[in-house]
């Protein structure tokens, strides 16, 4: 599975994830997606709307449950690509549980995903599959392929997920002992890292590979504005994922409301998995409260 695309689809998902009470709390929230492409290496060309992202976390006092659905609309993204994924991931203490389904996609230039979108079109489907577990001493996890005769759009992601769970068998399996301080996936060692005011390195482990992430710069806003509405305080904050097997980097930033019921939740994500392609995801959820800007006195 292509590690790019993952972490856009993790850190949406898992950024300011809170600690668990005594009682269970269940949110969810949705996302408007907004894609850039420098098909010329000069300018940026802006879209926005392509697609949309649904984020629930389920919290109790020993369990954690995410699941993230993120993708583009066929109708309304450039060249109409159909790139989707979802991720689900279930932490209980030490134990830990992830699957996640996403369209295959690697190109490395516009060209490319152009001609992927045709050879595509009257052809097999791929999709990758990662399933893994973890405990406090080791990880396991496999990534492997499934090919539908069907170009299945992310509303149609419960047909992709039934064939993922049914087609158990193949592809590559990784097993690594995990460090007694390394998280046992992606979603935590965001919320940590989020979490921590001395942005120390945290640890974490995806498909049998250690990776160090840390908070490289934090500022914080009086009066953060997404699109019509305003949410009050919230932190800007830039993070860098470092793979310790091969030193590749991903960047990423994220912009979380710091109080009130919102406390810790994504307001503004932007990923640039391609130097040719950049992501943004807003919130756009009328159950978040956010007042509209026009009622804020400057």
């Amino acid at each position: 599975m292509n590690r790019r695309h993952a972490l856009l689809i993790g850190l949406a998902l898992t950024v300011g994830a809170r600690v668990a009470g005594a009682q269970p709390t269940t949110d969810r929230h949705h996302y408007r997606v907004t894609a850039r492409v420098r098909p010329l290496a000069v300018f940026w060309i802006s879209r926005s709307n392509v697609g949309d992202a649904l984020i629930t976390r389920r919290l109790t006092a020993d369990e954690a449950q995410y699941s993230l659905l993120i993708g583009s609309d066929p109708d309304r993204a450039p060249l109409h690509i159909n790139r989707w994924g979802y991720l689900e991931e279930e932490i209980r203490g030490a134990e830990s549980r992830l699957l996640g389904v996403m369209t295959e996609s690697d190109e490395e230039t516009v060209q490319q995903a152009e001609a992927n979108v045709r050879r595509q079109a009257g052809g097999r489907h791929p999709f990758k599959v990662i399933q893994a577990s973890a405990d406090a001493g080791e990880s396991r996890s496999r990534v492997r392929s499934i090919f539908t005769s069907q170009d299945y759009t992310v509303r149609e992601h419960p047909i992709v997920l039934d064939l993922a769970r049914q087609e158990a068998t193949g592809g590559r399996t990784r097993v690594m002992r995990v460090p007694a301080e390394a998280h046992n996936g992606f979603l935590c060692a965001v919320a940590d890292a989020m979490r921590d005011p001395l942005s120390k390195p945290v640890t974490y482990v995806y498909f049998g590979r250690l990776y160090e992430l840390r908070r490289t710069r934090t500022a914080r806003i009086a009066n953060a504005q997404i699109g019509p509405r305003s949410y009050g305080g919230a932190i800007a904050a830039d993070f860098l994922s470092t793979s310790l097997h091969d030193g590749e980097q991903t960047r990423f930033s994220i912009t979380y409301a710091a109080g009130g019921p919102l406390a810790g939740v994504p307001l503004r994500v932007t990923y640039q998995p391609r130097w040719w392609m950049q992501i943004e995801l807003t919130i756009d959820d009328p159950s978040t409260g956010g007042a509209p800007t026009a009622a804020v006195t400057p």
